[in-house]
């Protein structure tokens, strides 16, 4: 599709903030908000602003969502895919191919250290397998890879849950409860798929597809450990 056509007027910019925000390779870093903020001592931390917890953070950012972003961008720019916004299932396979064996090799080195909790590493193995299931439907019909990352990261609200009950998420001088978080997340989930039926990138089985795909992707990676 023409650059042109990917601005047009039509397509609702409240829509495409909400998309950008909650891009499925921006979720890595929430979680790993989402932890420290319930219990920092996972990540051998007291705060986010501890210079391990920092470098942690950077660390998750770049590998997760700066280099799969640069080399989704050299894909581009060599005319690999059409756009960044691979709106066709065609320009995805290769994306998807790459950012499946780059969450691999993250998964892999995150979990022969120690530097990681191990909720944090079933949830990268969760990614994984979302990652592989989510390409092989790519083959047939696309598959809202928004969707699944919010079906993922409600699951992982849910597990929270029920591992840090009595928790709260601290959010500056705000404490939110563990149950509010979960319902915080649905809602969420919600809103980043009315935006992608807004932009017209996905029907609704699409979307149904993929926040089951991500849902129980996360619980099947929590059999691997619990």
């Amino acid at each position: 599709m023409p650059d042109d056509a990917l601005a047009a007027p039509s397509r609702p910019w409240p829509a495409l903030v909400v998309s950008a925000l909650f891009h499925p390779l921006l979720l890595p870093t929430y979680i790993f908000l989402l932890l420290v903020g319930i219990n920092p001592y996972l990540f051998g931390t007291t705060e986010l602003g501890d210079s391990r917890a920092m470098g942690n953070l950077i660390l998750i950012f770049l590998d997760t969502f700066v280099i799969p972003v640069i080399a989704v961008f050299i894909m581009a720019r060599l005319n690999m895919i059409n756009s960044m916004m691979m709106e066709e299932k065609s320009e995805r396979i290769g994306p998807l191919l790459l950012v499946m064996v780059l969450y691999f090799w993250i998964y892999w080195n995150f979990n022969k250290g120690n530097e990681m909790p191990t909720l944090f590493n079933s949830f990268m193995l969760g990614v994984v397998i979302a990652l592989v299931v989510a390409f092989v439907i790519n083959l047939l019909d696309k598959i809202s890879l928004h969707a699944t990352g919010m079906g993922g990261l409600v699951a992982v609200s849910i597990i929270l849950l029920g591992a840090f009950g009595a928790n709260s998420v601290s959010l500056g001088d705000w404490l939110v409860g563990p149950r509010l978080v979960v319902v915080l997340t649905v809602l969420l989930a919600g809103l980043v798929g009315t935006a992608r039926l807004a932009l017209g990138a996905h029907d609704r089985l699409q979307l149904y597809v993929g926040y089951s795909l991500g849902f129980v992707a996360q619980f099947v990676a929590l059999k691997f450990y619990y």
